[in-house]
């Protein structure tokens, strides 16, 4: 059995409280192949969910610069407190549903970052 380093509890804490004033709640769909995977179940939490500014970027590539492109830039991203909910697992093409917000704002998880020891952070798409 692991021994927790002395600030673990702190860092907790402080994860805690960070969330109850930001945190909102979620709905993690989990996906098989653009339906919904029968062996994850479908889960609403709370998490920190943010979303950038989208801004159309005009793109000019090649060499001869002889096609240009719009890209959306604005990105999302889910940070889950790894210790109130420990057994979440998020893959690529899952969905997110924010369900405090106005509309049907869904994402989909374009990447999940496992490596932070407070959270689970998933980068976020368009849906």
């Amino acid at each position: 059995m692991p021994i927790a380093a002395r600030f673990h509890e702190l860092r907790d804490r402080v994860v805690s409280a960070v969330d109850q004033v930001f945190a909102e709640p979620v709905r993690l769909s989990p996906m098989k192949a653009a339906s919904a995977d029968p062996d994850r179940a479908q889960v609403t939490i709370e998490a920190v969910l943010r979303t950038g500014e989208e801004k159309p970027t005009s793109t000019d590539g090649g060499s001869d610069r002889k096609w240009k492109a719009k890209i959306v830039a604005g990105q999302a991203e889910l940070r889950i407190d790894r210790a109130k909910y420990p057994d979440v697992e998020l893959k690529k093409g899952d969905k997110v549903r924010a369900l405090s917000r106005p509309g049907d704002v869904v994402f989909e998880v374009l990447s999940v970052n496992g490596r932070d020891h407070t959270r689970l952070i998933v980068r976020l798409g368009q849906s």
